[in-house]
């Protein structure tokens, strides 16, 4: 009676050839799940090239995205100091638009003034120090002043101040402002007490930019939402 011969070395040899098909003809790769066409469009120069403020530009337009067809006047939007909703601060519709608005970078300590997707200017600030970091997050200019007197802080501490004639003070969340800053002159690092120091020449530029139908008043002026400029704080 002859003997069967063994099946594996069949099987080996059919599973090797079946392998090699495979490699020389692999599937198509999956589109990953998040097209490219998602990401906000990228300028042709300029500060948005740097891929880590992609992403974070990317997460706030998603936070913001849900907000977008609801009516401003439904109570559940979340409203800033002002008054006005996430449907006033969308980065990307502000880009769309050509609209006016400042972005701030705390990690490179600089401010940037777009205009839609074109960067019409930069300087360099002094954010919040360790103990009073600056606010993070989407506002608009709700209230500015050509010159006021700053104080605060505790006297029993030693933290207190008084600072007159601080120029060109634009408030864009509650007490946090972009103001000019005489007393110091080492931009490029956190200063402050929270708000945006800048050069005095460079805070006065960044009001008559964003708001150029300032008639010259020295009174308390308050955004519209016509005029209310759009601001994105970041790290």
């Amino acid at each position: 009676m002859k003997s069967r011969k063994p099946l594996f070395p069949l099987a080996l040899i059919l599973l090797c050839a079946l392998s090699t098909v495979a490699w020389r003809n692999p599937r198509p790769l999956t589109a990953p799940a998040r097209a490219l066409d998602q990401l906000p469009p990228l300028p042709t120069a300029g500060p948005s090239l740097d891929p880590p403020r992609i992403r974070l530009e990317d997460r706030a337009r998603q936070a913001a995205a849900k907000y977008r067809n609801l009516p401003e006047s439904d109570s559940r939007n979340p409203v800033t100091y002002n008054g006005l909703t996430l449907l006033h601060m969308n980065v990307d519709r502000a880009r769309a638009r050509g609209e006016k608005w400042i972005e701030v970078s705390l990690g490179d300590q600089m401010l940037y003034a777009w205009i839609g997707d074109q960067l019409a200017n930069r300087f360099l600030i002094s954010s919040g120090k360790d103990g009073s970091p600056t606010v993070t997050g989407l506002f608009r200019i709700w209230a500015r002043t050509v010159s006021q007197t700053m104080d605060g802080g505790d006297p029993d501490a030693g933290t207190d101040y008084s600072l007159p004639n601080v120029r060109w003070v634009q408030y864009f969340y509650h007490g946090y402002a972009f103001h000019g800053a005489y007393w110091h002159s080492n931009f490029g690092s956190p200063m402050s007490r929270g708000c945006v120091n800048l050069a005095n020449e460079d805070a006065e530029w960044l009001f008559n930019w964003a708001f150029p139908d300032w008639n010259g008043s020295t009174a308390w002026l308050r955004s519209t939402s016509n005029d209310a400029t759009l601001v994105w704080v970041h790290d």
